[in-house]
């Protein structure tokens, strides 16, 4: 048996059977149970693929797979301990109330929120280089130097997607500084967008470009429940120096101008690749200090 991460980050449990399985629907909305056929150490093995589609019910999926085991020991096949343990827990596996506030929105927010505390250690004043929420191109950007902030939930998630052709290019005659920020959604987490928001006020920053920026978010209020339906702790941080060599699709490799037609570009970074451009600790410090110079 193995427990592996989908493309998007969802949890899978792979249950290894015989070539004449056959799958019953396990009439699931929330999970996908397939046969898969994977490779494994050079071996290829038919497997039980159970997908979790609701990353809010990640701790059942968890308990589910938990009974599978426990079935499987029993001496039940595969298929009939996924799809016995399914029917068991089909209740819990139903849809959950939906917040108004997407996962994705509520770490980006963090994200930011969390750097914006980084520069506003070093000048209060950083607050009104935020830019991002008022739909600019990066997320924070005082004369001609910017900061891009990329938030991933998973600590183990070495990709970020990027949103045109423009968001990791520099400005005319200037840097840019992107922040890789690394969170894990844990109950009763340091992190959350009431205490990153209170932290900031305490240090004195203006409210009134830091709530028009939070505004602009659809975040009317920092403290009110849907925003703060997750805690995180933070697992890491990098920062880039994005130059010549970094890997990115920007407006100046195209010769002739964009192509016509192409619009919306959308694409994403395997970070892996950029690790000559990785800044350490004081290279990071001379990057703020740059930016906010």
């Amino acid at each position: 048996m193995r427990f592996a991460i989908g493309p998007q980050g969802e949890p899978r449990f792979l249950v290894p059977c015989g070539q004449g399985t056959r799958l019953a629907e396990p009439g699931a909305r929330n999970l996908k149970v397939v046969l898969n056929r994977l490779q494994f150490e050079g071996v290829s093995t038919l497997f039980v693929d159970v997908t979790c589609l609701n990353t809010a019910l990640e701790s059942v999926f968890a308990e589910l797979s938990n009974e599978i085991i426990k079935r499987l020991r029993a001496g039940m096949s595969p298929a009939l301990a996924v799809t016995g343990g399914i029917g068991d827990f089909r209740d819990l596996l139903r849809d959950v109330p939906q917040s108004a506030v997407s996962d994705e929105a509520i770490g980006g927010l963090i994200g930011e929120l969390l750097v914006l505390r980084r520069l506003c250690t070093e000048d209060l004043d950083a607050v009104k280089s935020w830019t991002g929420p008022i739909s600019q191109r990066h997320d924070f950007r005082r004369g001609s130097n910017a900061v891009e902030v990329k938030t991933s939930l998973r600590s183990d998630r070495r990709t970020v997607t990027v949103h045109g052709i423009d968001q990791l290019s520099a400005p005319t005659g200037g840097s840019l500084t992107l922040f890789h920020v690394r969170i894990e959604r844990t109950d009763g987490g340091a992190l959350s967008i009431s205490k990153l928001v209170s932290d900031l006020v305490s240090m004195g920053v203006d409210r009134v470009p830091l709530n028009t920026a939070l505004r602009a978010l659809s975040c009317e209020d920092p403290t009110a429940p849907d925003w703060n339906r997750m805690t995180f702790d933070l697992e890491g941080m990098t920062t880039y120096a994005v130059t010549s060599g970094f890997p990115a699709i920007t407006r100046d490799q195209f010769d002739d101008g964009i192509p016509p037609g192409l619009s919306n570009v959308r694409y994403d970074v395997n970070l892996d690749l950029a690790t000559a451009h990785v800044l350490d600790d004081a290279g990071t410090q001379a990057a703020i200090t740059h930016f906010l110079s």
